[in-house]
């Protein structure tokens, strides 16, 4: 992949979106809190069998739109609620190529969106879709999320290594 980011249409099926939506929303008060994010619940692969199939099920898309050879690291899953506030960053050295996939969401205000900046650009994803991006490469972030109290968006992250590249040592985390 030569670019740091490509917006990716169609990533997984809404079908798929729908259904690991309905089981994160309804186990969202079983999940821990979030130490990145506190306005979030979480959950990492390793203790969520079908994220961590999630991350499986992707491994060919993956490669075919980086046309890389990847080895699967560990996906996270992130339901973010009010006041959320993801803050610049680049990722650690197991996120080399990752994706953020956006599941569902539901906002109080219908012509609301909430973007994901990758450097100074907002990506609105829809659902279904992704960013494939250069976790360690690339400074992203999302502004505060400002919607009602009744809002929620919830995103999957699935995070590879590039096994030609300097990380290709770095052992799957589920």
């Amino acid at each position: 992949m030569k670019e740091k980011y490509k917006y990716v249409k169609d990533f997984i099926s809404l079908d798929i979106c729908d259904f690991l939506t309905t089981f994160s929303y309804k186990i969202k008060s079983l999940l821990p809190g979030d130490g990145q994010i506190p306005q979030s619940h979480a959950e990492h692969s390793k203790d969520n069998v079908l994220y961590a199939h999630l991350l499986d099920f992707c491994l060919d898309k993956m490669k075919k739109e980086t046309q890389l050879k990847l080895k699967p690291i560990y996906c996270f899953n992130r339901i973010y609620l009010p006041g959320a506030d993801l803050k610049k960053h680049t990722d650690r050295e197991a996120c080399e190529i990752s994706a953020s996939i956006t599941l569902n969401y539901s906002y109080a205000d219908p012509s609301y969106k909430w973007p994901l900046c990758m450097g100074e650009k907002p990506i609105v994803i829809e659902k279904g879709d992704a960013v494939i991006y250069k976790g360690c490469e690339i400074e992203h972030w999302r502004p505060v999320f400002n919607e009602e109290s009744s809002s929620w968006h919830h995103q999957a992250f699935i995070h590879y290594i590039d096994l030609n590249g300097p990380n290709k040592n770095i052992k799957k985390e589920i």
